[in-house]
Parts: C-alpha cells; structure tokens; sequence
C-alpha cells in the first residue's frame, strides 16, 4: 500500500502545520469515532432515513478532511447526496465505498504514524 494514494501527505502536512503528536492525537480520535459513525450510517440505510444518511455521511465527510483523505471525502461527499436526495436505492452500495476508502486511509494513516513523520 502506498499512503500518497489514500493521503495527500503534503496538504496534510500544511493543514497540520507539521505537528506529528497532533497527527497522532486526530488519528487515534477518528480510529475510535468513525465505527460508530459508520454503524450509525448502516442503520439510516437499513430503515431508510434519507436525512440520516446524509447528516452522518456530513459528518464523517469532516472528519476525513481533517485528513487530506481525498478517496474517502469523495465518497462521504457522494453517500451525503444520496441521504440529502432520498436516494436510497444507492445507498448501500455507496456505503460500502465509503466504508472501503475509510479502510484504506485507516491503513495509510497506521503506515504514516510508523514512519514517525508527516
């Protein structure tokens, strides 16, 4: 795995102003927070609450900014959409994108935090 595919490391880098220990700090805040997040947005889909989808999808969209995590913003962004338009015939299937790209930048973000520097 290559971490520059899921993180863009230079905006992350200037976002973070270079701080390591607050890199670490926000990834330890999001490894905790975003499987409720993510448990929260697979019950909107399975009793199909459109508005729910879309607010928790907002939410984790934030969250994965705080990353410079472009993948993972994109499919928040697009599960967002399909919550705020009520299309929920899309929506599990956007899910499982998002959830995948969450993997991935969790992965990307566990290899960063080995290397010990941004």
């Amino acid at each position: 795995m290559k971490i520059e595919d899921y993180i863009n490391r230079k905006a992350l880098n200037d976002r973070l102003d270079g701080d390591f220990d607050l890199l670490k700090e926000l990834t330890e805040l999001f490894f905790s927070d975003s499987p409720k997040l993510l448990d929260v947005i697979q019950e909107a889909i399975r009793t199909k609450i459109g508005e729910k989808i879309g607010k928790s999808a907002h939410t984790i969209k934030g969250a994965v900014a705080n990353f410079s995590a472009d993948r993972a913003y994109t499919a928040a962004l697009e599960l967002e959409k399909i919550g705020k338009n009520n299309e929920l015939d899309k929506a599990e299937e956007a899910y499982s994108r998002l959830s995948a790209e969450i993997d991935n930048m969790k992965a990307a973000l566990k290899l960063l935090i080995e290397e010990k520097k941004l």
